[in-house]
């Protein structure tokens, strides 16, 4: 009944393969072209990201310039620079820096040593 109905097995089955085949490779396209969208997508993301650090960068450099330092203490701290007058050195005891307290307060990241 197959032979009078043109249904060959083989003819079906050649069929059926290129019809899966030719589904995997729209499957695959559709694929492909999503994965694209998403890399570009991100790439927009990265260059984004890249030029907000370039600002945040330089308005770090700008907030941290000696000028722009100088001017923030004296307008909203109030802070002047010191007259010479103002200074004082105090004596170097011989005594007073032998000791471990000294050493360990010299050795503080934040203190240098002691100054004459």
């Amino acid at each position: 009944m197959d032979a009078l109905m043109g249904f060959d097995p083989r003819r079906v089955a050649r069929f059926a393969c290129l019809g899966a085949l030719f589904l995997f490779l729209c499957w695959q396209h559709v694929q492909a072209t999503r994965i694209g969208y998403r890399v570009e997508s991100t790439r927009r993301e990265a260059r984004a990201l890249r030029s907000r650090v370039a600002d945040l960068r330089l308005k770090v450099d700008e907030t941290m310039a000696p000028a722009a330092l100088a001017a923030r203490a004296g307008s909203k701290l109030g802070m002047i620079p010191a007259s010479p007058g103002a200074l004082r050195s105090l004596a170097e005891e011989t005594d007073a820096t032998s000791g471990l307290l000294p050493r360990l307060w010299a050795r503080l990241p934040l203190v240098g040593p002691l100054r004459s």
